[in-house]
């Protein structure tokens, strides 16, 4: 892990999770916040919030994939969303893109698109993407292949 990313109000962020638990290993879970640290422990029960999906799991979650730069919350909004949705359309998502290693091929077609939706007042182009991915989903995706607008920051830094 690097050093701390600042966690201003201002500063929004999409993040993966996985769980660290070998019976929930399988399940990962993505999300926006502009505040990493506390997302994380409310997704670990430590404190009260928390997506409905990861509760009940004993906690163990850990981020994997962090991407930061949006212009506003509502880029970062469209974002999640398309992180979820990677055909850009609602549904169940392709199964090459569920799991831990999916979500990050899921992530790397995402990054390749014009705008997440195609409500997006921003173009993706027009932005200035930072990708933390942790050391051992690095595999997944083709660093050398990202749009130049997404710099590629190392691991996953520590809150």
């Amino acid at each position: 892990m690097t050093d701390i990313v600042e966690t201003k109000n201002d500063t929004w962020y999409c993040y993966i999770l996985r769980n660290k638990q070998a019976q929930y290993a399988h399940l990962s879970y993505n999300g926006s916040t502009n505040n990493p640290k506390r997302r994380l422990r409310q997704h670990n029960e430590e404190i009260v919030g928390g997506a409905h999906y990861t509760h009940g799991r004993g906690g163990g979650w850990e981020i994997y994939a962090l991407l930061t730069g949006f212009p506003d919350h509502k880029n970062a909004l469209s974002c999640e969303w398309r992180i979820k949705h990677t055909l850009g359309r609602p549904g169940k998502r392709p199964s090459q893109h569920c799991g831990v290693a999916g979500r990050i091929r899921g992530l790397s077609e995402v990054l390749k698109t014009d705008r997440w939706t195609s409500k997006c007042q921003h173009m993706n182009c027009d932005m200035s993407l930072v990708l933390y991915l942790a050391d051992d989903v690095v595999r997944f995706i083709d660093v050398s292949g990202l749009p130049s607008y997404v710099t590629f920051a190392g691991p996953i830094p520590d809150f």
